[in-house]
């Protein structure tokens, strides 16, 4: 039965990475500045969170208000901030190479987990730092396969570890908040803060306008990419209630297999055939990192 409890979280955990494979690919066709594909993608969440959560008579759950949602607020702003920078170094150096430095998120997520949710009794720290070490290896691997100047990787480069500490941060705080008040309320909060704190921030330097002046292509391609999100998001909450986040979080590094591959295959960002072999230690790297991560598991 216990077995059972824990592979409902892995397997919760694991459709989640998929999605998060596939809610960032809108970018890719998007001509959208950063900050306004992050509006239009947030207004898609969060709308989409509401009308799942008027489905409740058929879900039948039962969640009750608990002070912890004001920390969702706080989750909310940070994650708006991340997700601009991630999209933001996507534009300068690439998918594929953009995702390996974002999901150094998964070694700070554990860490942070260890430190923060005294998930310590639960993880080896050791194993910890060694996965964080073969994930940066990775993304370094892959950011060597290059085409673009040495300037622009370092901008994107930035701009992606920046959005991992923010991601890796967000992630303690959902795992925290989960446990006290569940999954469907916590993602009405949250979505409703990142919707906000982009709108303040496009108000403030005075955007609103030329933000609605985008093409009904482009922000329907950013609203889509909100309505996947929710997928991801969703079923990333769910394995939170079921295992441990640095356990969940690691699974969900997964994503960056399926976010590689089609940034390889599809968008032709690498030239396999050139840097096949930057690509085969990236991959092994990825997957030494995760095998890290479960190690950390006592």
């Amino acid at each position: 039965m216990l077995y059972n409890y824990f592979m409902l979280g892995y397997i919760f955990a694991l459709i989640s990475s998929i999605f998060f494979s596939f809610y960032i690919i809108p970018r890719k066709l998007s001509k959208l500045t950063p900050v306004n594909f992050s509006f239009f993608m947030s207004i898609g969440f969060f709308v989409s969170t509401v009308i799942l959560y008027l489905f409740q008579p058929l879900l039948k759950f039962h969640e009750s208000f608990s002070p912890a949602l004001f920390l969702s607020v706080i989750a909310g702003v940070i994650w708006a901030t991340s997700f601009v920078l991630f999209v933001s170094s996507i534009d300068e150096i690439g998918l594929s190479k953009s995702n390996q430095w974002k999901n150094l998120q998964g070694p700070v997520g554990v860490i942070l987990s260890l430190l923060i949710l005294g998930e310590w009794s639960k993880i080896n720290p050791i194993f910890a730092i060694l996965a964080a070490i073969a994930v940066f290896l990775s993304a370094v691997a892959f950011t060597t396969s290059d085409k673009s100047s040495g300037k622009s990787n370092l901008k994107g480069i930035i701009l992606a570890t920046f959005s991992a500490l923010g991601f890796g941060s967000v992630a303690v705080i959902q795992k925290y908040v989960t446990a006290q008040t569940g999954v469907y309320t916590q993602q009405i909060v949250w979505s409703f803060s990142i919707f906000l704190s982009l709108l303040i921030f496009l108000i403030i330097n005075k955007r609103l306008k030329d933000v609605f002046k985008s093409p009904f292509k482009q922000i329907s391609l950013s609203l889509g990419a909100g309505v996947i999100y929710l997928g991801a998001s969703l079923f990333q909450l769910f394995s939170y209630s079921y295992i441990p986040a640095s356990i969940a979080f690691t699974i969900i590094q997964m994503n960056t297999f399926w976010t590689i591959t089609i940034g390889i295959l599809i968008f032709r960002e690498i030239d396999l055939k050139k840097y096949y072999k930057n690509v085969l230690v990236g991959f092994l790297l990825t997957a030494l990192g995760i095998l890290f991560l479960f190690f950390a598991r006592k």
